[in-house]
């Protein structure tokens, strides 16, 4: 095989012998080079892209900017470096960044990047300090990453592949909304398409004709908001977003006091070249690759400590839980903002354990993701010690007893009923139907019940009860409450339930499972009971909601 051939292989797999790579990094002013063996990053001065060169060939965009940090506080932001600085440079690793900082009322940022022989990519990390005397406010901060879409068509969010479109196209089709098109077929398609849950997604991408880039995460400690933190991934023009805080689907923004200092990352930068089922399989390994190796050694920093430490315990009363662990601890889980988080599901026998956790103090929280104890939420505290394996005992969330029925169980997702499990996508918001009937016993949770209430409309359930002597406890566990929605419950045509919801910008940003979780306990006395058929209904005037669950109890 000769050399070329040979060389040709093993960007294909990703890697090269140590013997023919080597990783060199040229600075002028404030424009960089950094290469080795297998790619080529040609940074302009504002810390921007001008090429990226797989086996010599650019699949960067050229018509648009690509690699730019940016943020949004009331009006738009972008990373302005003012110097650039080397932290390491050997033959087999360069490591430097830029820095931003001495601007009013904008966080001092440092963006790095950090290249290995023998790894066809770059690892990057940003890390952001506030050091003015007052609180700084971010709406949202990410990268973002645009490739040529005539080269690199295809995307992946790990979730969901296929074609992406351009905005060339898209811009000749009927925009019905916000970033949202009818296509010639009658179909829809929206930004939103490919977004997804950051802390189940270890890559996202884009690839086609030979050539793949994506964004490989080890790690999503440092992202804002909880286990079901949603965000964009991938889009049209072939572009990789990595949010690590925004409001997208009812989380929220920052406001972090003076002193405070975060890092972004680090996440991987991952290039690679073959068939399209080549490319894909070949990330799934390198997610592996980089699993192994988190923490980075390379990061010499102590916001970023290396020896961590892990967290063990138990979950009772549920077959299955989800357990979270936060160090902001100013706010809830779901709209951590300031710190890092942590969560795992429990094993069968209830127990549970998190590794590679930073050192420090964190909240415990444990919600269960079966049964009907929707309103459960098992909380606790623990310190997290270098080396060492703290044991938060035993968390309780405890099954209610007399379920006469339900509609699912609660797990925080509307993911029992109809279309929440298809791909995300407008059109489903348009078929759930303002009115129907559903009757326990007979109707099925699957076709009858829909993942959302998203018109205004009256949804009724019927059901035999017999009035006893007791009240009822009616548990309503809402998934997503969007366009900030108005709920009437009534019973038998007596309200036990009126609540105004805020807007958490879910169902119409196509999210098929979930948004804002919200937990309501309503109550009726006996005489609000008959015994017969009894008629529970769901009136929404305006707004969207999601279900997660619906139970009533006896007492």
């Amino acid at each position: 095989m000769n050399l070329k051939i040979f060389l040709t292989v093993l960007v294909s797999l990703g890697y090269a012998s140590d013997a023919l790579a080597s990783v060199t990094l040229t600075v002028s002013g404030l424009k960089a080079n950094i290469k080795n063996s297998l790619v080529e990053l040609d940074f302009k001065a504002d810390s921007t892209i001008s090429a990226v060169k797989v086996g010599g060939k650019n699949i960067a965009s050229t018509s648009e900017r690509s690699f730019y940090l940016d943020w949004n506080n009331n009006g738009q932001g972008v990373f302005k470096p003012s110097s650039i600085h080397i932290v390491e440079q050997t033959s087999s690793r360069v490591h430097f960044y830029w820095l931003q900082e001495n601007i009013d009322n904008v966080f001092r940022i440092e963006l790095h990047y950090i290249m290995v022989d023998g790894v066809s990519g770059i690892y990057s990390y940003a890390k952001y300090t506030n050091d003015k005397s007052s609180d700084l406010t971010l709406g949202e901060t990410r990268v973002v990453y645009r490739f040529n879409p005539s080269i690199l068509t295809q995307g992946s969010n790990q979730a969901r592949t296929g074609t992406l479109y351009t905005s060339t196209y898209l811009n000749k089709q009927t925009k019905i909304q916000d970033e949202t098109w009818q296509l010639p077929d009658g179909t829809y398609y929206t930004k939103y398409d490919y977004a997804g849950y950051l802390r189940e997604t270890d890559y996202q991408g884009v690839y086609g004709n030979g050539y793949g880039a994506f964004v490989i995460s080890p790690s999503r400690e440092y992202h804002g908001g909880g286990p079901l933190k949603q965000d964009l991934l991938i889009h049209q023009n072939s572009l990789i977003a990595n949010y690590f805080i925004s409001s997208h689907f009812g989380t929220a923004g920052l406001t972090a006091p003076s002193g405070w200092s975060h890092i972004y990352g680090p996440w991987l930068l991952y290039f690679n070249t073959g068939s399209d089922s080549a490319i894909l399989s070949d990330v799934v390994n390198r997610v592996a690759t980089e699993k192994k190796s988190w923490p980075y050694s390379f990061v010499n920093d102590s916001d970023y400590p290396l020896s961590r430490g892990s967290v063990s315990g138990t979950v009772s009363g549920q077959k299955s839980a989800m357990v979270v662990l936060w160090d902001d601890t100013t706010k809830t889980f779901e709209q951590q903002s300031l710190g890092h988080l942590y969560n795992t599901k429990t094993n069968s026998d209830g127990s549970f354990s998190i590794a590679n956790i930073r050192p420090g103090s964190y909240l415990v929280a444990a919600y269960p993701l079966a049964g009907h104890g929707s309103d459960n939420l098992a909380t606790s505290s623990v310190t997290v010690t270098a080396g060492g394996t703290a044991n938060v005992g035993t968390l309780s969330l405890p099954e209610p007893s007399n379920i006469i029925w339900s509609i699912g169980e609660t797990d925080r997702r509307s993911d029992q009923y109809k279309y929440s499990n298809e791909p995300r996508n407008y059109v489903y918001e348009t078929l759930p139907p303002e009115s129907l009937t559903f009757t326990i016993g007979s109707s099925s949770i699957s076709e009858d019940w829909y993942y959302a209430q998203s018109k205004p409309g009256v949804w009724t359930v019927q059901y035999q009860d017999t009035q006893d002597g007791n009240g009822r406890t009616l548990r309503v566990a809402l998934a997503a409450a969007s366009v900030k929605p108005h709920l009437i419950v009534y019973l038998n045509n007596h309200k036990i339930g009126d609540v105004y919801f805020g807007n958490d910008q879910a169902v119409y940003r196509s999210a098929m499972q979930s948004g804002t979780f919200t937990s309501l306990v309503l109550t009726a006395n006996n005489a609000q009971v008959v015994s017969g058929t009894n008629t529970l209904t769901f009136q929404i005037s305006r707004g969207m909601v999601m279900y997660d669950t619906i139970s009533l109890q006896r007492g």
